[in-house]
C-alpha cells in the first residue's frame, strides 16, 4: 500500500495540476488487457510429470523462451526419476525432485495435481475436500519455500463443493476440463477451462489453429500431458491395449503447436502468471496528474502484493515525443510512438513521465 501521507500530497497535487493544465483531453493512462498489450494470452500446462516433459518439452521451451505450469502428484514424486502408474494400467517414468526444482528454477510454475491422481469426491464437505488438497500444496512449498497457487483438479473434474475447497485450501486457480477458451475476464478463477491435448492426431491442425484463433482476446490454456515418439516403448504399449486418447505426441508435433502460438505474437505464460496479471489489471486503481512538463502517473491496489506482484503495462497517450520515465529505481529516455508510449509498472507504484527534448 502506498503511504498515507504521500496518497495525501499526491491528491493535492492532482487537484492543482488539473486546474493547471489545459487542453490536454486527449491525454490518459490505461492498463492493456494483456501484458506488453499482446493480442490474447495462452499457458502451456502438463500433467502428472512425466519424465519426458523434462526430456522432450522442457528444451522446446528453453528454446524458445517460454515458460510453462506443470502439475505434479505427490506420491509419484521421488527424489530421482522412478516408474509409476495408475491403478490398471502400465508405469510411466516420472519427473523427480531434482528435475521438478530445475524446471521451477528457471521460471516454470509448479502447481498441485493431487497428492494420489485420483478424483475428488464432489460430494464431501468442503472442509474435507479443502484438507486433501492442502496436503499436495503443503509439500511443493516444502520444496519450493514459495506458495504454491495453481491447483489442475486430477482428471481435470470440478463439479460440486470441489472448486470452493480449492479457494479454501489456499489456490488462486483452478485448471478444470472445461473444454473451451477462457475470456480476459474468467467468472471464476477456479474453473479455468482447457483445450486438451489428446493424441498426435487429436485436434488436428485445423481444430488447434481454431483454438488459436479464438484466444484472440481471450486466454487459451493449454493442456499436455506425455511426449513420445511413435516407436518409443510407451506408444507400443498404448497401440497394443487400443487405447483411444493417448494424451501423448511426439516432440516435433508439440514444437509445431508452440511455433503456431508464438506466431500469433500471443502473451505466453505460466496459469498463475496470467491469472494475476488479470486480478492486478482488474483491481489497479490508476491516477494521472498532469502538470505543465510533467505526468505523475499513481497505481494502488488492495491485493497484497506480496503475491501479487506481476508486473502490468500500462499505456500512456501522450503528445509528447521523447520523455524520460522515473520509476523509483531507474531513469530511462523513451520515444512515443503514433501518441502511445507502453511501460511496465508494479500494482504500486509512482511513475513520473517528464518531456525532454
Amino acid at each position: 500500500m502506498l503511504n498515507n501521507s504521500i496518497r495525501g500530497l499526491l491528491l493535492a497535487l492532482a487537484v492543482f495540476c488539473f486546474h493547471t493544465s489545459n487542453g490536454q483531453e486527449q491525454e490518459g493512462a490505461c492498463i492493456t488487457t494483456w501484458y506488453h498489450d499482446k493480442p490474447g494470452a495462452v499457458s502451456i500446462s502438463f500433467d502428472d510429470g512425466g519424465y519426458t516433459q523434462y526430456t522432450e518439452a522442457y528444451p522446446v521451451l528453453e528454446k524458445y523462451s517460454l515458460k510453462a505450469t506443470f502439475g505434479i502428484v505427490g506420491e509419484w514424486v521421488r527424489e530421482e526419476p522412478s516408474m509409476s502408474a495408475e491403478p490398471n494400467y502400465f508405469e510411466i517414468r516420472k519427473m523427480g525432485w531434482k528435475q521438478l526444482l530445475e524446471l521451477y528454477d528457471h521460471g516454470h510454475e509448479l502447481a498441485a495435481h493431487g497428492y494420489r491422481h485420483e478424483r475428488y469426491n464432489k460430494f464431501d464437505p468442503v472442509d474435507t475436500l479443502a484438507r486433501h488438497m492442502v496436503q499436495i500444496k503443503l509439500l511443493i512449498e516444502s520444496r519450493i519455500h514459495q506458495p504454491v497457487l495453481t491447483i489442475h483438479y486430477p482428471y481435470s473434474f470440478a463439479s460440486g463443493n470441489i472448486h470452493e475447497a480449492a479457494l479454501r485450501a489456499g489456490f488462486l486457480f483452478g485448471r478444470t476440463g472445461l473444454d473451451t477458451v477462457n475470456s480476459g475476464t474468467p467468472r471464476d478463477m477456479h474453473l479455468l477451462a482447457t483445450h486438451s491435448i489428446l493424441n498426435a492426431h487429436e485436434p488436428d491442425s485445423t481444430t488447434f489453429l481454431r483454438w488459436l484463433d479464438q484466444a484472440e482476446g481471450n486466454w487459451l490454456i493449454l493442456m499436455y500431458h506425455n511426449l513420445f515418439s511413435e516407436n518409443s516403448r510407451e506408444m507400443s504399449l498404448i497401440h497394443g491395449h487400443n487405447v483411444e486418447y493417448s494424451y501423448s505426441l511426439p516432440k516435433e508435433s508439440f514444437e509445431m503447436q508452440v511455433r503456431e502460438t508464438i506466431y500469433r505474437d500471443y502473451w505466453i505464460a505460466p496459469i498463475s502468471t496470467v491469472g494475476k496479471y488479470i486480478m492486478e489489471r482488474d483491481n489497479t486503481q490508476l491516477r494521472f496528474i498532469r502538470c505543465k512538463d510533467k505526468i505523475i502517473l499513481v497505481a494502488s491496489t488492495n491485493l497484497d502484493t506480496r503475491i501479487f506482484n506481476q508486473p502490468l503495462t500500462l499505456e500512456v497517450n501522450i503528445r509528447w515525443r521523447k520523455v524520460k520515465v522515473t520509476d523509483g529505481l531507474q531513469d530511462k529516455i523513451c520515444e512515443t510512438k503514433n501518441n502511445k508510449l507502453l511501460i511496465d509498472i508494479n500494482p504500486e507504484s509512482v511513475i513520473i513521465i517528464s518531456k525532454t527534448k
